[in-house]
């Protein structure tokens, strides 16, 4: 009986660590999809960031949330969005990304307007 529940432990134990293998390497895949995005951002292809940050921001990477939200709101690299700029920068500052915070504070018409045209909340 113990040796089964020993064989039960190693188990788990074997599954775990693999889970947290996987959830490491996607946060560094992440992480160099965000590098990426500084990259191209810094040699102004805006276009090229966009896409490593949206990469980078489909794997919970904040940072990339809130600089994929930058583009919308500005335009660059992409079309201008302000609905997906705030809900992008919104979810950064979820995480409390401290600029995402600042930046939804200092918008707070554009976050307000944006909710009193929003369709759905007429329903």
């Amino acid at each position: 009986m113990q040796l089964i529940k020993l064989i039960i432990r190693s188990l788990i134990l074997s599954a775990c660590t693999g889970l947290t293998l996987l959830s490491l390497s996607a946060q560094v895949h992440a992480t160099s999809d965000l590098e990426r995005g500084f990259a191209a951002q810094n040699n102004g292809d805006f276009s090229s960031a966009a896409s490593y940050f949206q990469t980078a921001s489909e794997s919970g990477n904040s940072e990339a949330q809130y600089q994929l939200g930058l583009l919308y709101a500005e335009g660059s690299g992409i079309e201008k969005n302000l609905s997906k700029a705030i809900t992008l920068i919104q979810q950064a500052s979820d995480t409390a990304h401290l600029l995402a915070i600042e930046w939804l504070t200092q918008h707070d018409d554009l976050t307000t307007t944006s909710e009193e045209d929003d369709p759905e909340d007429d329903c």
